[in-house]
């Protein structure tokens, strides 16, 4: 089956592929649901996993094919490399040949390279940006647009971290790496006639300031009872009650799904899976 390279730079989201799904969504869980739990990659899959039992760590798990870094996926990759990864070996001894990749393996390359140079448009385009850790600093900032076209990044879908290749081995840049779509330019209206033109965007820039501070403080209070093995899990609505009675002026309903959002992706897989399901209430002494 021959290869087929997919035409991702003239592609234009429609109304089925809007992006605001992804908007406050950890960058591993959008890459998941654009990418693996496509409905053609995952059909695609549950052949290529018939075929070969261990597949199924792919599209179940969100592995990359084959050895050696796990969960790390380029968005570079192409229907040739992953199809080289469904049958490469850790070790190859000599006078031991090398395996060739399924038709159904074939297949699903295709459409998983398809599927990852989609998402990649995403971010070079700035239709979506992606707003992390600096490993470095540990300061959050945006990621920029021309950070995706290097072809030594690595997207850590467990971790929801970006990494770069350092002596052979993927090394996290930035970790709890979130996405959000862009927001309409906010018009600022005329000043009054009792205040000064240079006064208003000073005002302007006190409010922006105080709402990402409402917003550092909320993903940090979150992250501190959700990483707590010893704080019963709360509903979403219970944690959102609570949200708007300490910052009750500075967090929107909308902003505070992404802290949340934010905050589970950098929790564990124990933690993550008891906070998003509806918990008991806790108890109140």
């Amino acid at each position: 089956m021959p290869f087929e390279k997919p035409d991702v730079d003239k592609w234009t989201p429609t109304k089925a592929q809007e992006v605001n799904c992804f908007d406050g969504l950890a960058i591993g869980g959008a890459f998941r649901k654009h990418v693996l739990e496509d409905d053609e990659v995952a059909e695609l899959g549950r052949k290529a996993s018939e075929t070969r039992p261990a597949n199924s760590e792919v599209f179940l798990e969100g592995r990359f094919p084959g050895p050696p870094f796990g969960f790390h996926w380029s968005l570079h990759a192409t229907a040739e490399s992953i199809a080289s990864a469904f049958v490469s070996l850790p070790v190859i001894f000599s006078g031991q040949s090398s395996r060739s990749p399924s038709d159904q393996e074939i297949a699903v390359s295709s459409k998983l390279a398809e599927r990852i140079g989609l998402f990649k448009t995403l971010l070079v385009r700035g239709d979506l940006i992606a707003v992390g850790t600096v490993a470095a600093t540990g300061l959050e900032a945006p990621i920029g647009k021309g950070q995706w076209s290097r072809p030594d990044l690595l997207l850590d879908v467990e971790n929801s971290a970006v990494c770069e290749m350092r002596d052979h081995r993927p090394v996290a840049v930035w970790t709890g790496v979130w996405l959000q779509v862009p927001e309409r330019p906010v018009l600022i209206p005329q000043p009054s006639m009792g205040e000064s033109k240079a006064d208003k965007p000073t005002k302007a820039r006190k409010q922006i300031q105080t709402k990402d501070k409402s917003r550092r403080e909320c993903v940090d209070w979150l992250f501190a009872m959700m990483s707590d093995p010893t704080i019963e899990p709360m509903t979403n609505d219970q944690l959102w009650k609570e949200a708007q009675a300490k910052w009750p002026k500075t967090l929107s309903n909308r902003e505070f799904g992404r802290c949340r959002a934010r905050a589970l992706g950098s929790v564990s897989e124990e933690q993550r899976y008891l906070w998003e399901r509806p918990g008991p209430r806790r108890k109140r002494s």
